[in-house]
């Protein structure tokens, strides 16, 4: 530096604006990268012989918000399909399509490891699709530096873009939503949802649906299929009468209504309390990460994408590193490699979040301590500040999911593991129609819910019980629906006693995750229990969907 002195001398004789700016021995000010605006293609080989096309269906036109009047923008009145299907140049005639609804806070691609297995192996020698659901709100994610970091293989450009000055095209990041931005979400609940859900079906032919189309669900997406079976359209229709079966994954909904003060005025308490209709609408439109935010969303795609480009390299990020320590209880955060941050984050033993964690193997390179979290539970965390830790994945470890399988769908093509805008009105709109039998007069209908029917449920249920839900808790789902499988199917009068009315497959020692993210192997029986129900369940005969 020079001194203070020699500086103002300098000043008065150039007249510079400043002093730095005339020192021929300074490096020039560098301008922030832009980065190329650039977007993975709609159509992508995601493994051999298994092709995933990304395509956007019409939805409903919702509500607006009736407090502020706020209406959904056009181009957000849709729903983006994630559609996996035997690699061919036409599609082929599938014998069975399998849509399947994400949980809380996930996007289509949370399915892509579970999708890829079975329409790999198809079914009984014939053809399977799966039709992974990005819900509306996904499609208000600024996913450009993602898109862009992926295509030129550099995570360190969507890093830029989401917490730098970086720009994509000339353009920088605007920021997260903030709630006030996005009203209209307010009335993005169930029946916005399940309208939104049958325009997808809608492109099945209507003959065909009730033999070859299942509904899938993982966690929340699992209480959102009993719903939608129970549901009873404008057009007299029910939702189970033009579906297959129900596939439940870990997920059940709840046994009876809220309470329709609490369903208006909210609820105090919990890691998640709920504002009530009546907040959502004045303020709380999406549901945010108590304490971890919006950012934890672009923070683990990244770390995701970083996984796929330098598996064992070492990379500090400060915005990173700071989730990483207040979710594993550290103060000092020791040396990670890529594919350590990943699993660390999500391994079931060092996770305390159990709706986002799996069997992903274990860490080494460093001592493993165990601690009580702040959010309950006794995990383990790396705790040799000095140490680099590495991972061992999870099918070398005997575990269930792979760093890899789990990175690939976090990032890979036009959508993402996450839904970071969650609407707060469909987990609420789930609680409110608990039972899936509501009275015809009740508050829900005058809401526009109308889960009436859960007791004319007559559909075959495969019910899957994993890291949240024991396999206990589908006793109530057995005991609430139709008493035997409907006239016209299959499996027509067999019994919810039996199995092919209602299966259970007990997963016991499974992360909530494993269901989708685990491939297939000699310890995940879940891909061949689906594909099994597929076979009884679907009717000879192949449809075609261009």
């Amino acid at each position: 530096m020079r001194s203070p002195v020699g500086c103002f001398l300098l000043v008065l004789a150039l007249s510079g604006p400043s002093c730095q700016r005339v020192f021929l021995d300074d490096p020039p000010v560098q301008a922030p990268p832009d980065h190329a605006a650039v977007r993975p293609p709609a159509s992508t080989l995601v493994e051999p012989g298994v092709r995933r096309d990304i395509f956007l269906v019409d939805g409903f036109a919702a509500p607006a918000n009736p407090d502020t009047g706020g209406a959904t923008p056009a181009g957000s009145n849709a729903t983006q399909v994630l559609r996996y299907r035997t690699d061919a140049p036409t599609p082929l005639a599938a014998r069975a399509i399998v849509l399947a609804m994400p949980g809380f806070l996930g996007g289509g691609a949370s399915f892509d490891a579970l999708a890829r297995a079975l329409v790999r192996e198809g079914i009984g020698g014939e053809p399977l699709e799966v039709w992974a659901i990005d819900r509306r709100s996904n499609l208000l994610e600024d996913l450009s530096g993602m898109d862009a970091a992926e295509i030129l293989g550099n995570p360190e450009a969507a890093r830029g873009y989401y917490f730098g000055a970086d720009t994509v095209g000339g353009v920088s990041f605007a920021g997260f939503l903030p709630q006030g931005e996005v009203d209209f979400m307010s009335e993005w609940g169930l029946t916005t949802h399940a309208e939104d859900l049958r325009r997808v079906l809608g492109l099945v032919p209507a003959q065909q649906r009730r033999g070859h189309v299942f509904l899938m669900g993982h966690s929340l997406g699992a209480s959102f299929t009993e719903a939608y079976a129970a549901w009873r359209f404008s057009d007299g229709t029910r939702g189970a009468q033009e579906l297959a079966g129900l596939i439940l994954l870990d997920g059940v909904l709840g046994a009876a209504p809220l309470p329709e003060d609490q369903y208006r005025n909210g609820t105090r308490g919990g890691f998640f309390s709920s504002p009530g209709v009546n907040g959502i609408r004045k303020g709380t439109r999406y549901t945010e990460l108590p304490l971890l935010g919006l950012t934890t969303y672009t923070v683990s795609e990244i770390s995701a994408l970083r996984v796929s480009t330098d598996p064992g390299g070492v990379r500090e990020d400060r915005d990173r590193d700071n989730l990483l320590r207040l979710l594993l209880g550290l103060g000092q955060l020791p040396g990670l490699t890529n594919r350590a941050v990943l699993g660390f984050a999500f391994d079931a033993a060092s996770n305390p979040l159990a709706f986002a964690s799996a069997q992903l193997g274990g860490g080494t390179g460093g001592t493993l301590e165990e601690y009580d979290s702040f959010l309950g539970g006794r995990f383990i965390h790396p705790s040799d500040p000095t140490a680099t830790y590495d991972w061992i994945d999870g099918p070398k470890a005997g575990e269930l999911t792979s760093v890899a399988d789990l990175s690939q769908a976090m990032f890979h093509g036009r959508s993402n593991f996450y839904e970071w805008y969650f609407p707060a009105r469909l987990s609420l709109d789930l609680a409110a129609v608990g039972g899936a039998r509501i009275p015809e007069g009740g508050y829900q209908a005058a809401e526009g819910l109308a889960a009436f029917d859960g007791a004319q449920m007559e559909a075959p249920v495969l019910a899957v019980a994993a890291g949240l839900v024991p396999a206990v808790a589908y006793e109530a789902i057995r005991a609430r629906v139709a008493p035997t499988v409907g006239t016209g199917r299959p499996q027509a009068g067999a019994t919810r006693n039996q199995t092919e009315g209602f299966e259970v497959l007990d997963a016991a020692g499974f992360g909530h995750l494993d269901p989708v993210t685990a491939a297939e192997s000699a310890t995940n029986l879940i891909p061949g229990a689906i594909r099994a129900f597929l076979v009884r369940n679907a009717e000879p005969g192949l449809v075609s969907i261009p």
